[in-house]
């Protein structure tokens, strides 16, 4: 599959936009993110304008046009949400610096946020748990008014996941492949919440009915176990998200094959892990 990670990835997207889209939306969007990408390729100060508009004209499309982009706006979104650099403008997107106070430690500080505590590793460069230091400056993601979200799009095989801007209108988090379910399981459509989130879960074999402990290598979890509710799932039980180890990425990656589940790979369940907390609202469509 072709993945459309450049500049001219970017444009290529916006070349096969539905034609039931108008003309009007059409002729300004590429010149515009054309001059974006390569403002944000140049100058830090121009990779927050990319992401706000880049997700503006990413809600618009159609979903094949939309992969197309958030596979390209992907690595902006990684270096903006998950890295250290403090970007110019990132308050626009959420993106604060928190002040370490005293008694405060990563579980205090992420949970005032609503984000997992592990976000706080991939915000700052050399993070150590255990040394924070009282008036010591952490780039945090605040979503604590419920404003994060993830959308799984099954024609697609992608998880997004947004952000809510003050200023109204959403911004990319995160933008993921995934495998889905197989033909006689597939995943559930309809809105639902996160419920729980484990890191090393058992696993119970659907078809045997074996468990694996969290260090069996017959756990195929990958260490990570992501719950959503049943109730928005037609009370679809056991649905969630998680990594998977059962078998190379090429044989389920963007593929129907799990009974039901969303698997990702390792480096992005982590991040999806560490962002996305318990009651964050997951859209499958």
């Amino acid at each position: 599959m072709v993945r459309c990670v450049t500049l001219a990835g970017a444009l290529c997207a916006l070349a096969v936009l539905a034609p039931s889209s108008s003309s009007r939306t059409q002729a300004p969007a590429a010149p515009r993110l054309e001059a974006l990408f390569a403002e944000a390729q140049r100058d830090p100060a121009g990779v927050v304008p990319l992401l706000v508009e880049g997700s503006r004209v990413l809600a618009s499309l159609p979903p094949e046009a939309a992969r197309r982009l958030g596979d390209t706006l992907e690595p902006f979104a990684r270096r903006t949400f998950f890295g250290p650099e403090r970007l110019p403008g990132m308050e626009r997107l959420g993106l604060v610096l928190h002040t370490v106070a005293k008694g405060e430690n990563p579980t205090v500080i992420a949970a005032r946020y609503d984000v997992g505590s592990g976000l706080l590793g991939y915000l700052n460069e050399s993070f150590e748990p255990k040394k924070l230091r009282v008036g010591q400056r952490l780039k945090v993601l605040d979503a604590s008014h419920g404003e994060l979200e993830l959308s799984i799009d099954r024609a697609t095989f992608r998880l997004t996941a947004w952000r809510q801007l003050a200023q109204g209108g959403r911004v990319l988090v995160l933008f993921a492949p995934v495998g889905l379910g197989a033909a006689d399981s597939p995943t559930p459509t309809g809105q639902t919440r996160i419920t729980t989130r484990v890191l090393e879960p058992q696993w119970t074999d659907p078809d045997t009915r074996q468990v694996f402990g969290p260090k069996d290598p017959r756990n195929v979890l990958g260490g990570y176990w992501i719950a959503l509710d049943p109730d928005g799932l037609g009370g679809r039980r056991g649905i969630g998200l998680h990594g998977y180890t059962g078998s190379p990425a090429d044989d389920w990656l963007e593929k129907p094959g799990s009974q039901g589940c969303i698997r990702l790979l390792q480096k992005d369940v982590d991040r999806v892990f560490h962002l996305a907390t318990e009651g964050t609202v997951v859209e499958i469509r």
